[in-house]
């Protein structure tokens, strides 16, 4: 009787959980440092997102015309008209055609997982009226053991005859882990430039 006393006496304690958890439990429940190494990779990978402008500068009409032709394999006369809506280049054009070029970035990831994208637009406008022209290109850049790849943009809305343009920029990444995957990802962004000169980030990821 005092047997079976001590048995009902010990499952109860046992289920209300007055038993000290015992050494295997509690090794079961600690990290692994496996398991920590992971979430700080993790970490590292998807810390430090930010935007912002490197280069921001007045451009002088003739430097996109040159830049169109080449691009776009045009004659000179065809650029010209392309970039300012005119067939030559007199006073009233440079008064009334400006034309500016603007690098933006943006980031994720720390060393080694450090990444970004880079997107540079010229665009000419008639001051307060619309845009007449817009070249924009993507570049992907990496700091440490990632690789960048298929980099493309495109334009959202606005554009010649607006008076504001959106251009989407992006690039995809992946990055070697000490273990046997890889981490991947795709950075994007999408600023706006108008027809007063300015530009601004819409949404970026």
């Amino acid at each position: 009787m005092q047997l079976i006393r001590s048995c009902v006496v010990l499952g109860l304690v046992t289920a209300l959980g007055l038993v000290p958890a015992t050494a295997s439990a509690t090794a079961a429940s600690t990290p692994k440092p496996h398991d920590k190494e992971q979430r700080e990779v993790a970490r590292l990978f998807d810390a430090a997102e930010y935007t912002r402008i490197v280069a921001d500068r007045p451009v002088a009409v003739e430097e996109v015309v040159a830049l169109a032709a080449e691009a776009e394999k045009l004659q000179p006369s065809e650029a010209l008209e392309r970039v300012t809506g005119r067939a030559e280049i007199t006073a009233a054009t440079t008064a009334s055609v400006f034309c500016r070029a603007v690098e933006w970035e943006h980031h994720r990831g720390i060393f080694p997982y450090h990444r970004w994208i880079v997107g540079y637009t010229y665009w000419c406008y008639q001051y307060g009226g619309d845009i007449t022209y817009r070249a924009s290109n993507t570049s992907a850049r990496v700091d440490g053991v990632c690789s960048g790849s298929n980099e493309r943009d495109w334009r959202i809305s606005g554009g010649a005859g607006f008076s504001w343009v959106v251009v989407h920029h992006e690039a995809s990444f992946s990055c070697r882990t000490p273990w046997w995957y890889t981490l991947n990802d795709t950075l994007w962004m999408e600023p706006a430039f108008n027809s007063y000169g300015s530009t601004y980030m819409t949404a970026a990821s």
